[in-house]
């Protein structure tokens, strides 16, 4: 009875949302009310049907087709409610709640309060309805079939892991978030102004979004770094880069936006940044749902869906962009500053941000065009990203140091390097330090030098300031900064002194890495709740031999999807990690695959631990920013300047 419940409230949900946006754009004057209430009616809606899918998950409830295509009588329960997002319907799904949550906490809190931003309402409502309309009619999870199969194929093994419970609701807190933004933007254009009152009701959202999605994608490359098994935290994968592409443009749109609340400038910047970003993450959508590749994280590869969601995107980002082309030219500024100004460093960071989202998604969707037009196959791989775009976020990192140094407007060169004196020698000191450890590399050195400069710099920006009330928004800045600087410092250690040694191995031989000297003691089969392994005894040894720490590679086997899976065994510190995997060394005997020895990896990874610290920072300085008193000090003001005739 729950599929047939969380049909009828998916589409009571819809019904919602379609008057939510009739209320939200009629000229009636309690047209903003009933709006703000069909709002609320169509989050609780949805949020039925959510439920309702997850019930019938828990239920093992094997008459519903996405039940039986993603879960398995034996799998434990707590994967078995995980599926119900882990799967194309289920995270359709949950992308239509969270826009609907997402559109019922803007319309309660700022929808009525203005004209541009009742009609913001009716662009959130008329979102959530085509998502809503895709799901009934072409990605309905709750579809039955009969009769009932007797058991469920279960989810892909590399999803059963915590990330997955995680993961995908925070990236897309963060990729539906930036549809409020989005129809703010629409909102404006075509019923209000871009200014600074503009700005300071937007800016929440947008950290708010920025910060989800921030800690989405860091416990996406934390997932796979535990799980894929080749000791890495981010491949370049298409998918990977989906995430990336509004988390590029939403930086860049966030700093645009303080530079429009503060000092009038880059209206047009940021209001074209804003339909960016969210255009970006419902590309990231089509790409990942649009069976165009082919991925671990990919769920759909079906492409009448991949039509539907294709059209979605032509008509909203179509529509926005558009209206942005007809009233541009009605939000330009004038404003002066000079090239050392706080102002031209956000100019430069978001130049930067742009050009480099601009690099990731030529290089991502290239491959793909090369391959429609039936041209020669066409690989893009780390290289190409490495060789364009981490140029790019050294300069970024760069100007992101100078920037709070640098005064509003008339800001010059000498003052700004002169405030930045014990930043500028750190950053020096590491990459020269990191020059003569690593002689012949150019990129690693700087991104430490950039590194210690945007986190010795937010340093001596917060000593200076230390005998003033600082604001949240000064400590979300500091917290975001300094984050940011740890996980990049993270990412070029990782990169430059990484090491790694394969090896065949028989029970108590030792596998030299470095100093590193790990002994394999055997090989023990074990039972799990859905699933069989070989759980290999890694011995990690001092230098006189003693056993210091003891480590459980795992090779499991999942006899439902009949899948294997590699399970990493971690030795972690603060100064790195030592990562390593099992594999089976197999040959063929007839018709079976006979296991004729191990192999061990040893994987070395200095400082890697830093890149989720530093982006788990990143991500709370953001959200401190968009959730805190500041936001509701901001609306106070707000709604003590705004006229009550504002709202009709």
């Amino acid at each position: 009875m729950s599929a047939e419940l969380g049909l009828l409230s998916l589409l009571l949900a819809l019904g919602c949302a379609l008057l939510q946006s009739y209320a939200a754009f009629s000229k009636d004057k309690n047209g903003a009310a009933l709006a703000v209430s069909a709002a609320r009616a169509h989050a609780v809606a949805v949020l039925a049907s959510f439920m309702f899918l997850l019930a019938a998950f828990a239920a093992t409830d094997f008459s519903v087709t996405s039940v039986v295509a993603n879960s398995h009588s034996t799998k434990p329960m707590f994967y078995k409610i995980a599926a119900g997002w882990g799967n194309h319907e289920g995270s359709m799904l949950l992308w239509a709640l969270l826009l609907g949550i997402y559109g019922a906490a803007f319309a309660q809190f700022q929808g009525g309060q203005t004209r541009d931003g009742r009609f913001a309402v009716g662009v959130l409502g008329l979102l959530s309805a085509g998502v809503l309309a895709f799901i009934a009619l072409a990605s309905n999870p709750f579809w039955r079939q009969i009769p009932a199969a007797v058991d469920g194929r279960g989810l892909n093994p590399l999803l059963q892991d915590v990330g997955l419970i995680i993961h995908p609701p925070l990236l897309y807190l963060g990729y539906v978030g930036f549809a409020v933004p989005f129809a703010m933007a629409v909102g404006a254009l075509a019923k209000g102004t871009i200014d600074a009152n503009w700005a300071k009701r937007a800016r929440p959202w947008m950290l708010i979004a920025w910060g989800f999605l921030t800690w989405g994608i860091a416990l996406g490359s934390w997932w796979a770094y535990r799980e894929l098994g080749w000791g890495g935290y981010w491949f370049w994968d298409p998918v990977e880069n989906a995430s990336l592409l509004p988390w590029l443009v939403g930086a860049a749109l966030v700093h645009s936006t303080l530079v429009l609340e503060r000092r009038g400038g880059f209206p047009g910047w940021t209001v074209l940044l804003a339909i960016v970003t969210f255009s970006l993450s419902l590309i990231g959508t089509f790409i990942v749902r649009s069976g165009l590749l082919t991925s671990v994280h990919a769920f759909a590869v079906d492409p009448e869906r991949g039509l539907a969601i294709l059209a979605y995107l032509v008509v909203t980002i179509g529509g926005a962009m558009t209206l942005f082309a007809m009233r541009a030219r009605d939000f330009e500024s004038d404003i002066r500053f000079t090239p050392a100004s706080r102002e031209a460093m956000v100019l430069v960071n978001n130049l930067v941000m742009s050009s480099a989202a601009a690099a990731v998604f030529l290089g991502t969707l290239y491959p793909l065009l090369i391959d429609a037009i039936g041209a020669a196959p066409l690989s893009v791989g780390a290289p190409f990203f490495a060789a364009t775009a981490v140029p790019l976020f050294i300069i970024g990192m760069a100007a992101m140091g100078l920037a709070p140094m640098a005064m509003w407007r008339k800001g010059t060169l000498m003052q700004t390097v002169g405030q930045s004196r014990f930043a500028l020698g750190i950053a020096l000191a590491g990459f020269a330090l990191t020059m003569a450890l690593k002689p012949g590399a150019i990129m690693g050195p700087l991104a430490v030098g950039a590194s210690l400069w945007v986190g010795a710099g937010m340093i001596t920006h917060s000593v200076r300031r230390r005998k003033t009330l600082w604001t949240l928004d000064q400590w979300a800045m500091v917290l975001g900064h300094i984050g940011l600087a740890i996980a990049a410092l993270g990412m070029a250690s990782t990169a430059l002194f990484s090491t790694e040694v394969s090896q065949a191995v028989v029970p108590g031989q030792v596998v030299q890495l470095g100093k590193i000297q790990a002994r394999f003691d055997g090989i023990t089969g074990v039972t799990g709740p859905n699933f069989t392994a070989e759980r290999a005894q890694i011995s990690i040894l001092d230098k006189t031999g003693k056993v210091t720490r003891v480590l459980y590679p795992e090779r499991r086997f999942y006899p439902a999807s009949g899948m294997p899976t590699t399970e990493a065994a971690l030795a972690s510190t603060v100064f790195g990690d030592l990562h390593v995997t099992i594999s089976a060394l197999t040959e063929k005997g007839g018709e079976k695959t006979i296991i004729k020895g191990w192999a061990v990896r040893l994987f070395n990874r200095p400082l890697i631990g830093w890149i989720w610290v530093g982006a788990a920072m990143t991500g709370f300085g953001s959200l401190v920013g968009g959730f805190g008193p500041g936001w509701r000090r901001r609306r106070q003001n707000l709604v003590a300047r705004v006229p009550s005739k504002s709202a009709s």
